[in-house]
């Protein structure tokens, strides 16, 4: 923007008004040489913005995992890990095996790019607007001027603090809205400070940022340091996300929590102690800016605080809460401690609270565990299946006792029935039917010798003789008797062979049922003995076959990542200036971009051209409002004189600018009574008319 001229006639009047004027002082430290952040340029953020956008992977996930399994398949000589899973599966413990592995292998992908993965101790540190969060973080880690503090909400994205003794210089890194972390100049924490001036919100391209810190000190710590919290529901502009939203997300990550308050509220509110709830770990509430309350009212605060907050019936146990106390980030010490504890005692009791994984290890582990629980689990069914085989083998050798004790008394019951029923009985037939054709045989003989005698009887051939009469008498009668006996014992009732034979038969298979029951019983033992066996053989592959496959797959594991951390570096988005501009090329030209360019490595405004004017006087000279007021807004000293020996507002006068002389006595009305090196005062200067005797000339 150009200035406005003012005539002759009204340059002793205007004078006059601005000595009366007498606006106040400035109290910044005038500057005579001004360095800006390259990133206060507009288009110097739209452009990193950009980059960040446009910033890709530089290791891929899929490659990860295919560097794995060709790793593993070289090893195993082409047996795959999956395959032997499927074909195994209904003998592993874990059915889901493959899946199951499979999960944690996404997850694993999915840490190897989350970049916030530590085995620091993460502290979060929160708090409402103005609690001075900023500020304490930069006295904290001894780190002037590392994030942007003031009285309006700049941390907008997470940040991570990575303190370590290792660490040998600060370093800033950024994660773009894509999870691709970029390399980014420290600047960039003063560029998000800016956003609301240059209205170009760089925090809306990134996730979150990660500076490294050196420090011995707080080695083994990372600070998240999140938005002031005001329980809105407004969006942020650069982020779209609330601040309990952002604030929420950072709670969920900490181990400890360090909770500031603005010592001047007193106490903590409601909406603090419901997000200090929400916060599952250890706790520290500072009240924060103590040198303003003094040190009586810090320790009212603090005891106060601590007995609404702490107890049984309170909201917070003794175990949550390290600490209470009043701390002023001014004066860097404590002005009460509840449980008199120093900040560095604090620091140390806070790295004890992390448990010093990460969760890439974590997530390794599981992997370890998922192969390992095979194994245990294997050993201890071994275990508990040579016991049982141990006791079916008891029961087996018992059955085949019995069994073979049963076939021997089969075989032992069929031969003697078969003896008795059988050939016995057949003897016993065999003699009855003997000793009845050997009584047939007598009655037979018998009756032909009495045939005889009554023949010879008949025949005349004996004498009539009682006695004898007699006794043929009773011998037919006792031939008669005894044949009728023998009529009666030859009638008895027997069974034939074959009907014998079938009842032996008949025994011998109810029998055989029986002890085909017995072999039966014995098979079915000895099966399990043999199952049992096999089992054991089975469960000894899998141990066998797991602990090579987990020391194979392990392997391959550890150098996948290894290979994938090796390529998953930072994309450097850093803005590269191009080569500096002259500043009174950029004024002359009225190129203000150039002219931005120019302070991003300092501009001393000392030095001046060949013509005499300083950087601010040429800007005066050329009218070139805009340049002016930026060089004034970043406190340049207006008094500092040229080689002419003018200042700024001497230059103002001398080309009759009447807008640049009332912005630079705005700024500092001492000018007004400061004399040129030769000693001429402004109204002096105002009554050369040098402009009304030019145009004058020109006529």
């Amino acid at each position: 923007m150009r200035t406005r001229h003012f005539g002759i006639d009204t340059i002793n009047s205007f004078i006059m008004a601005l000595k009366r004027k007498g606006p106040a002082k400035s109290d910044a430290v005038k500057k005579q040489i001004i360095k800006v952040n390259p990133y206060e340029n507009p288009e110097n953020v739209m452009e990193l913005m950009a980059q960040i956008c446009s910033a890709k992977p530089t290791a891929n996930t899929k490659l990860f995992w295919k560097s794995i399994d060709d790793e593993y398949i070289r090893m195993r000589n082409g047996v795959s890990l999956e395959s032997y899973l499927k074909d195994n599966r209904g003998a592993l413990a874990n059915v889901d095996f493959v899946t199951h592995l499979r999960g944690i292998c996404r997850q694993i992908s999915e840490s190897l790019t989350t970049r916030e993965n530590t085995k620091h101790t993460q502290i979060v540190v929160a708090g409402g607007f103005s609690s001075g969060k900023s500020s304490f973080l930069n006295r904290l880690t001894k780190s002037v001027n590392l994030l942007p503090t003031g009285v309006e909400p700049v941390s907008v994205v997470k940040t991570y603090l990575y303190c370590s003794k290792s660490t040998k210089n600060l370093s800033v890194k950024g994660v773009n809205l894509k999870n691709v972390m970029v390399d980014l100049d420290s600047s960039v924490l003063q560029a998000i400070q800016h956003a609301k001036q240059s209205n170009v919100h760089l925090a809306s391209v990134l996730e979150k940022l990660f500076v490294e810190i050196p420090s011995q000190e707080l080695d083994g710590l990372v600070f998240i340091d999140t938005p002031g919290y005001n329980n809105s529901d407004r969006a942020n502009k650069s982020n779209g996300k609330t601040d309990r939203q952002t604030a929420l997300e950072a709670l969920g990550e900490g181990n400890v929590l360090f909770w500031l308050v603005d010592c001047e509220r007193g106490t903590t509110v409601t909406d603090d102690i419901e997000m200090i709830k929400a916060f599952n770990g250890k706790k520290v509430i500072i009240f924060n800016k103590a040198d303003k309350k003094g040190e009586k009212a810090c320790v009212e605060i603090v005891k106060t605080a601590a007995n609404d907050l702490i107890g049984d019936d309170k909201d917070f146990s003794n175990d949550e809460i390290i600490d209470i106390l009043a701390y002023s980030t001014l004066d860097n010490r404590i002005y009460y401690s509840y449980n008199d504890m120093s900040l560095e005692r604090i620091i140390q009791f806070a790295k004890r609270c992390g448990n010093g994984d990460t969760e890439l290890k974590n997530l390794r582990d599981d992997v370890e565990f998922l192969f390992d629980y095979e194994i245990q689990k294997s050993e201890f069914e071994i275990e508990a299946i040579q016991n049982e085989y141990k006791q079916r083998q008891e029961s087996r050798d018992k059955s085949r006792e019995t069994y073979n004790g049963f076939q021997d008394y089969r075989m032992s019951l069929k031969n003697n029935l078969s003896e008795v029923v059988v050939d016995s009985y057949n003897q016993v037939l065999g003699a009855a039917d003997k000793l009845a054709e050997c009584a047939l045989q007598t009655m037979e003989d018998f009756q032909t010798f009495y045939d005889g005698v009554i023949d010879f009887e008949h025949n005349d051939h004996w004498g009539s003789s009682s006695i004898l009469n007699k006794a043929i008498n009773r011998a037919y009668t006792a031939k008669n008797k005894a044949a009728a006996s023998y009529e009666s014992a030859a009638n008895y009732r027997y069974y034939v062979e074959e009907g014998r034979q079938e009842i032996v038969a008949e025994v011998d298979r109810k029998m055989g049922l029986i002890e085909g029951q017995c072999k039966d019983l014995y098979e079915e033992k000895q099966n399990a003995c043999t199952y049992a066996k096999k089992s054991i053989e089975v469960k000894r592959d899998i141990i066998k076959n797991m602990t090579t496959f987990k020391a194979d797959f392990m392997s391959a594991l550890d150098n996948g990542i290894r290979q994938f951390q090796s390529m998953n570096r930072a994309t450097s988005v850093s803005y590269d200036a191009d080569e500096k501009p002259n500043v009174f090329d950029a004024i002359k030209k009225d190129d203000y971009k150039a002219f931005l360019h120019s302070f991003e490595q300092g501009v001393d405004l000392s030095v001046c051209n060949p013509e005499g004017y300083n950087p601010l006087t040429f800007a005066v000279q050329m009218g070139n409002n805009m340049m002016v007021k930026f060089m004034l807004n970043h406190n340049a000293d207006p008094s500092i004189k040229d080689r002419r020996g003018y200042n700024a507002f001497h230059t103002a006068v001398e080309n009759q600018y009447r807008d640049l002389c009332t912005l630079l006595l705005d700024y500092d009305p001492d000018l007004i009574d400061e004399a040129t090196a030769k000693g001429e005062t402004v109204e002096e200067l105002a009554r050369k008319q040098t402009f009304t005797k030019w145009i004058e000339s020109q006529i």
